[in-house]
């Protein structure tokens, strides 16, 4: 099999002027006791007030080709610089977060998973605000540390707000669940790309700090050896005494792309494929055929499965969060934390309903998009589309999603 390099990330060339100009340093107020932050909290309306300075600066959105060119000429200077990127970036897209969390209806706002969500988000915002800036290597090195903090506890965070949702479901209109849980899954995406991407390029430039280890974030994919790998996992595990065939044909092309995030989806269209296959056909299961193209500009993936398809009443909702009445969102009660990570398959041996909307996250996240087309008592197709240049600025749009798209005129960052 082909091998696949893993290529350390590097933060963004922010556009020269960006990284001098579009950030002014926000006040730095007192700190306020370390403790739990809640809504009864005498401090709660002084933390608003901070929280309004953050909320009214603009995030600057990346690409990346920007975070690879970072990863190349890596040096010191470079290295600092995007230390304090990130440093001034993520209390930023944590407190539009933090923002529509407040805007939830109270009694939403009040169950114990959603206020605890929302308690660590606002932990990771007062860690993060009172970082100053980073000069040294020394300086990088704590801050490495407070983001590996940030990074294990919003482990919590999609169980947490799944388990909460399903038992606010009746307080909130499923559209504005659907809005929220999108927003925040990719706002969370967004986060977790640029503190992983900056903690693996402080280890290429320090290898023998073991403090601030961690694993890199970019690959050289190749498409064939990715769907290979998929179907294997899917394989293992699936259930019947019958597994289908999978055909692969087209041919390959190598892309860079966080492979995370392109092996999870490929494997939940695999993995959605082989259940229904084996379900409708236990006995006898056709083959499930995956097709790789590519164009100037895209890698394409389509999945084909004869699987029966979906009625319309389960089709139209495939991409909910509070619509779907074949979600489990109560397993997640068995799960007590969760990356959303195809390496997790082994210890999340429940389902949890959050695979296709997911998917569509991590695909849009970089400017890609992931469709399915179902036709009820035969089967369903799948198609994704990957761009190969890296120059789509990070996707952070979530308001005013229609079936066809997203009208610029509904579009704002909600971050």
């Amino acid at each position: 099999m082909h091998s696949r390099v893993r290529h350390f990330s590097s933060h963004v060339r922010v556009a020269q002027q960006q990284v001098s100009q579009a950030f002014k340093e926000p006040v730095h107020s007192p700190s306020p006791p370390r403790s739990v932050i809640n809504a009864d909290s005498n401090l709660h309306f002084y933390r608003n007030k901070v929280l309004d300075e953050y909320v009214r600066l603009q995030t600057t959105p990346i690409t990346l080709r920007q975070l690879l060119f970072y990863e190349r000429q890596l040096n010191t200077e470079r290295l600092l610089k995007s230390a304090n990127y990130v440093r001034r970036e993520l209390p930023i897209r944590i407190s539009h977060r933090i923002r529509e969390f407040q805007k939830l209806p109270f009694i939403v706002g009040t169950n114990p998973h959603i206020q605890t969500v929302y308690d660590i988000y606002w932990q990771a915002f007062e860690r993060l605000r009172k970082v100053p800036p980073i000069q040294t290597l020394q300086d990088n090195d704590a801050f490495c540390k407070s983001l590996i903090e940030s990074l294990q506890s919003h482990m919590v965070a999609i169980p947490r707000l799944a388990l909460g949702i399903s038992e606010c479901d009746q307080h909130i209109e499923p559209d504005r669940i659907d809005r929220f849980m999108h927003a925040t899954l990719r706002s969370r995406v967004s986060r977790r790309v640029l503190a992983e991407q900056h903690l693996a390029l402080s280890q290429q430039l320090r290898p023998h700090d073991s403090s601030v280890s961690h694993d890199t974030v970019f690959s050289s994919c190749s498409a064939r050896d990715t769907v290979s790998q998929c179907v294997e996992l899917a394989r293992a595990h699936g259930a019947g005494n019958k597994i289908p065939d999978v055909i692969v044909d087209g041919h390959d092309v190598s892309f860079t792309y966080i492979f995370d995030h392109i092996e999870y989806v490929i494997y939940q269209l695999l993995s959605n494929a082989f259940r229904h296959t084996i379900a409708t056909h236990p006995h006898n299961p056709p083959p499930i055929k995956v097709t790789i193209c590519s164009n100037d500009q895209d890698v394409l993936f389509r999945v084909s499965d004869q699987g029966g398809g979906m009625p319309q009443e389960i089709y139209s909702k495939i991409w909910s969060y509070g619509q779907r009445p074949h979600a489990r969102f109560g397993n997640f009660r068995n799960v007590s934390q969760l990356a959303a990570r195809i390496t997790e398959h082994d210890q999340v041996t429940v389902p949890l309903g959050i695979g296709l909307p997911m998917s569509r996250v991590y695909v849009e996240y970089w400017g890609g998009q992931l469709q399915v087309v179902t036709m009820e008592g035969w089967g369903t197709d799948a198609y994704v589309r990957i761009p190969r240049f890296g120059t789509q600025i990070e996707n952070l749009e979530v308001e005013g999603q229609e079936d066809e798209g997203w009208p610029a005129s509904n579009r704002r960052f909600v971050v």
